[in-house]
């Protein structure tokens, strides 16, 4: 069964010879041309010719498993470069108060001799063998220690005082 397909055609419509023609639209039923114009294949060819077929490995499949493995060796990599700033931070946080506590007794050292010396020149220091520059880290130590031992044993008499189990 043949069907129709109304087609637009243009017909000249007269006018006076001052304006230049111009053409109207008409409409008039006429079957489609099944006949390929300018160089086109016939659909019926178009229909019967085979697909390619779709590579879903090169795709689809391929790309996305090699974005997978980039991102696991990104996480990785991220993960190794966390632990090293991790690493280097814990060593200078564990360093530096070792290294302050050095720089402030040398800078306390100095202090000291220059008081000592100071005292010299005006006569006021008894030079005494107990009391020399050497002893004063230890003498340093020892102060801090009996004052330690003071507030512990302070502390055992408060808690004791507080739970009223007493020493």
């Amino acid at each position: 069964m043949a069907t129709t397909v109304p087609v637009k055609k243009l017909t000249p419509v007269p006018t006076n010879n001052a304006q230049p023609q111009q053409t109207a639209p008409t409409t008039s039923l006429t079957p489609p041309n099944p006949a390929p114009t300018h160089g086109e294949r016939p659909l019926s060819d178009i229909i019967g010719q085979p697909f390619t077929p779709f590579d879903h490995q090169t795709a689809v499949v391929r790309p996305f498993a090699d974005e997978s493995a980039r991102d696991a060796a990104f996480a990785q990599e991220l993960s190794a470069m966390l632990l090293d700033v991790m690493l280097e931070t814990h060593a200078w946080a564990a360093a530096r108060p070792k290294h302050e506590s050095q720089v402030a007794v040398q800078k306390f050292e100095k202090k000291i001799s220059e008081v000592m010396e100071v005292e010299k020149e005006q006569g006021m220091l008894a030079p005494s063998p107990l009391f020399s520059l050497s002893s004063i880290p230890s003498l340093i130590f020892e102060q801090t220690r009996e004052r330690l031992n003071d507030f512990v044993c302070s502390m055992k008499n408060a808690l004791a005082a507080l739970t009223g189990l007493g020493l």
